[in-house]
């Protein structure tokens, strides 16, 4: 019986003896590939290669690609091949060899190399496709092996560009998987007797949009064949699950429950087995999936990957509750198995690390989560959507899960519903201005099209014609003091937000009266729609100001954000730094982008020596308009939010000279030296590995957060010197007092005090290692003899110091029971019960019951805390009762 891991070798071995260059599996998360969440086949880290965009290292090629698919993660466990990670074996030939030979190749592998059985190989095809047809033929499989399929069933085809008829590979496992015969093929009906295992798609033709074909220049090879499934096959197993991919993992599990996974089941159907066995293939599956996913650089999160990942590890952890595991955490534990099964290095203790982390996190959610759906389906015998609604939006409870553990108990709740309260909480959450603006928006793309022109970039001030006035429903002539409207101008000043810019401030007049701008915004032809308050009128003319205090913040901010990208690039350059998002303001940036660790002090001081270069060199600033591509054949960089250009050959880039080129179509300073200055004032983690940098640059803001920090600094240390007397003496004299006036100063400054913190901490810490060190004096404390048990009871007021005493008297006493207190605030105490003959434990929960306590340990020790709402001494004497 092949391994996993031979099938896997055989494979790659086989086709490298034909030529084909071994690429490895690459990372799960898509490069430049912003059309796929996951990498989910052979051929998706190809696809530059087919589509000619890049030069292919060789015209043949294969791999065993990792891949992810979770459309339908209900089904994982449910059916028999079902996953969502999975290996796509693949064999491509970018415009070299074609039908004859991957056909051929195809049954060597199977009847050669993993000796199948001829007689149990089942061919399917595309009926027009005679040259595929033939060409099994010629290889020795049976015309009455081979299925003639339908243009829906065997021709590979997106609707445009490159597309193909395909042939697919079936094994016959024979009548005990079902008794129904060839007709479960020749009508495509689900089964689990004939499977398939291999996928070869011959690119042949192109599709021009509106169905009409013509044959490919260059044709192309592009197969997949599971892994998982050959497995099962070459294993005799039921089902993926039955194989050493997943049996390892599955029977780990079974040692921290009392249940086993019974192959068998998938024959005799018991229905409790069923469920039983399903939840092991959840935890196998999704364990699998999540490993792979996080050491490839995917952090649990809320969002996009992050959330994907997420509730793989919460369905899991779920399940595990469900199999009876008592453990906080334990699927953590199950990452150097999965390793084992797979020929991909996995850093085990980060990926453990992050497992962990997310566990502990749900077990918080999981609890009271079910304690609230229990309560309500007791209460009411259903649960109502605006319920499920108040655990995903108060308690983190995952819908997803909600809806499980509802279906378990053939209850369902209305997901559309849900959706709509999810809709308008966020339109609550916004104030309802993205939802009007939608409104105004719609009613805009009802009417012909304006040519409305942007000029500020040269002028903050224009005279201008309206071209449309509206409500947030139709074309209006007039509006009043008091009410919103909203107008498009022959030509504006004032800067919609895009680019992570965020729009104008200003003010228009007309007939004498001020009009108050409140938004600009873009509608779908790109004319500037401003939201404005005040008495205006469709006719006459209108006069435009944009606030230059508030657009020189902007340029300042807009231009650093593409400074700093290339600074963040110099800073780490062994990181292929991508830029996530930004929002620029006024007054402050923020800046999000990927990195695998929170960007440290020391780091983000190199990032701002860096900026401040850029700003001393007082480098010119340049507007090119061009093409896209000769954008990028200069190396113009171009961000996610700054790709929203509609007209590809007239693309705007802006260049700061001998620094760094992008696209961008924001406003910015003529020279580096207008930014003023530069001060990264916050580090946010947004959660999933994506972290935000807070930034600002005008003389007075940086000034100010200086003087801010500098104030704080004292305080702490002023605090900190205070806690300890032997502190006063020595560290009040060493404090500089602060007379300077620049702001490179006053990072110094701050850089003094922070050292002093620094020193005064380590202090700290030699004092609390003596303190530690210090011998206890245990001979002070007397036991009792309490129903025949040496009992010692100990009132401490250092809990440290109570530690050390309980545990040498355990040592000392082995066959005395010690009890330890120490209060730590008001009616707080924490507790200690320590023996090496009795069950510490259990005598530690009967304190705990009685006193409103929690924490726990082992028969050994155990420790906690509990509230003691009378005296010492009568806790004491309740302990004693206890005996």
């Amino acid at each position: 019986m092949l391994t996993s891991k031979q099938i896997r070798q055989m494979w790659l071995d086989f086709f490298a003896s034909k030529g084909h260059l071994v690429v490895e599996s690459k990372s799960l998360i898509p490069q430049n590939d912003p059309s796929l969440l996951w990498i989910n086949s052979g051929v998706a880290t190809l696809k530059d290669y087919f589509s000619g965009k890049k030069i292919p290292p060789a015209k043949r090629i294969t791999n065993s690609q990792k891949s992810i698919r979770t459309n339908d993660i209900e089904n994982v466990g449910v059916t028999a091949r079902h996953h969502t990670l999975f290996e796509m074996l693949g064999n491509f030939s970018i415009g070299d060899y074609f039908k004859e030979e991957a056909i051929a190749f195809g049954y060597e592998f199977i009847i050669d190399v993993l000796k199948l059985d001829k007689n149990r190989i089942y061919i399917t095809y595309f009926g027009e496709d005679i040259d595929t047809y033939n060409a099994w033929i010629k290889n020795g499989i049976a015309a009455d092996h081979l299925i003639k399929g339908t243009r829906d069933t065997n021709f590979w085809d997106v609707g445009q560009g490159p597309c193909g008829p395909d042939t697919e590979i079936f094994y016959d496992r024979g009548a005990k998987y079902d008794a129904r015969g060839i007709e479960l093929l020749i009508n495509d009906i689900e089964n689990d007797r004939y499977i398939e295992i291999w996928n070869i798609v011959f690119s042949q033709f192109n599709n021009d949009g509106e169905n009409n074909y013509t044959e490919l220049a260059t044709k192309n090879i592009d197969t997949g064949a599971g892994l998982e499934r050959i497995t099962s096959i070459m294993q005799d197993a039921p089902t993926n699950f039955d194989t050493d991919l997943f049996l390892p993992i599955i029977h780990a599990v079974e040692k921290l429950v009392d249940y086993k996974y019974v192959i068998e089941n998938y024959f005799t159907k018991d229905p409790f087995q069923t469920k039983i066995n399903t939840k092991f293939k959840i935890i196998a599956d999704h364990i699998r999936a999540s490993v792979n996913a996080i050491n490839d650089g995917v952090k649990p999160s809320n969002v996009g990957r992050g959330y994907i990942i997420r509730r793989l590890i919460r369905r899991a952890y779920r399940a595990g509750i469900s199999l009876g595991i008592k453990s906080k955490n334990f699927l953590y534990s199950l990452v150097n198995i999965v390793k084992d099964s797979l020929i991909y290095d996995i850093d085990v203790e980060r990926v453990s690390e992050v497992i962990k982390a997310e566990e502990d996190l749900f077990a918080k959610t999981i609890n009271d989560g079910e304690k609230l759906l229990e309560q309500e389906i007791e209460k009411n015998g259903t649960i109502t959507t605006a319920i499920a609604f108040k655990m995903f939006d108060t308690y983190g409870f995952p819908i997803e899960l909600t809806n499980e553990i509802l279906l378990e108990k053939n209850i369902q709740i209305d997901l559309k519903e849900f959706n709509e309260f999810v809709k308008q909480h966020q339109e609550k959450s916004r104030g309802n201005t993205e939802a009007g603006m939608q409104k105004v928006i719609n009613s805009l793309s009802l009417v012909d099209q304006f040519i409305s022109e942007f000029i500020g970039y040269d002028y903050l001030e224009s005279k201008s014609k309206i071209l449309y006035l509206l409500d947030d429903q139709e074309e209006i002539t007039s509006a009043n003091e008091d009410e919103i409207s909203y107008v498009i101008l022959d030509k504006t000043p004032f800067y919609a937000t895009s680019g992570g810019q965020n729009h104008d401030f200003g003010y228009m007049v007309q007939n004498g009266h001020k009009i108050e701008v409140l938004d600009v915004f873009k509608d779908k032809y790109w004319n500037h729609v401003h939201k404005v308050k005040g008495k205006i009128n469709s006719k006459d003319e209108i006069h435009c100001f944009v606030d230059p205090i508030k657009r020189a913040g902007y340029a300042r901010g807009h231009s650093s954000t593409h400074l700093m990208f290339h600074a963040l690039r110099e800073t780490y350059p062994e990181v292929r730094i991508e830029q996530l998002g930004s929002n620029i303001n006024p007054e402050y940036f923020t800046f999000d982008f990927g990195l695998d660790h929170r960007p440290s002090k020391q780091e983000t001081r190199n990032i701002e020596k860096i900026m401040r270069n850029y700003i001393a060199r007082n480098e010119k600033r340049n507007y090119i308009v061009t093409s896209i591509k000769e954008a990028q054949d200069m190396g113009a960089f171009m961000t996610i939010e700054e790709s929203e250009y509609h007209d590809a050959n007239a693309v705007r880039v802006v260049e700061f000279e001998n620094i760094t080129k992008d696209l961008c179509g924001g406003t910015h300073v003529a020279r580096t030296s207008v930014i003023e200055d530069f001060k990264i004032v916050g580090v946010d983690s947004k959660g999933t590995g994506i972290y935000r940098l807070r930034v600002v640059t005008s003389f007075n803001d940086v000034m100010q957060y200086l003087n801010e920090e500098i104030e704080s600094e004292l305080q702490l240390l002023d605090t900190l010197i205070k806690n300890n007397r032997d502190f006063d003496e020595k560290y009040n004299k060493i404090i500089p007092v602060n007379e300077t006036q620049t702001t490179a100063d006053k990072e110094k400054y701050l850089l003094v005090l922070e050292a002093i913190e620094n020193e005064i901490r380590d202090d700290y810490r030699k004092l609390l290692k003596a303190k530690q060190n210090e011998a206890v004096d245990v001979s002070q404390y007397q036991h009792e003899m309490l129903n025949g048990q040496k009992v010692f009871i100990l009132n401490e007021a250092d809990a440290g110091m109570l530690r050390k005493a309980v545990v040498e008297l355990r040592e000392l006493n082995p066959d005395a029971i010690v009890i330890g207190l120490s209060q730590t605030n008001n009616n707080n105490y924490f507790l200690m019960v320590a023996s090496k003959k009795v069950d510490a434990n259990i005598l530690f929960k009967q304190i705990c019951a009685k006193y409103n306590g929690k924490g726990g340990g082992n028969a050994i020790v155990s420790q906690g805390s509990i509230v003691i709402p009378t005296s010492i001494d009568e806790v004491i004497n309740e302990i004693k009762r206890v005996f």
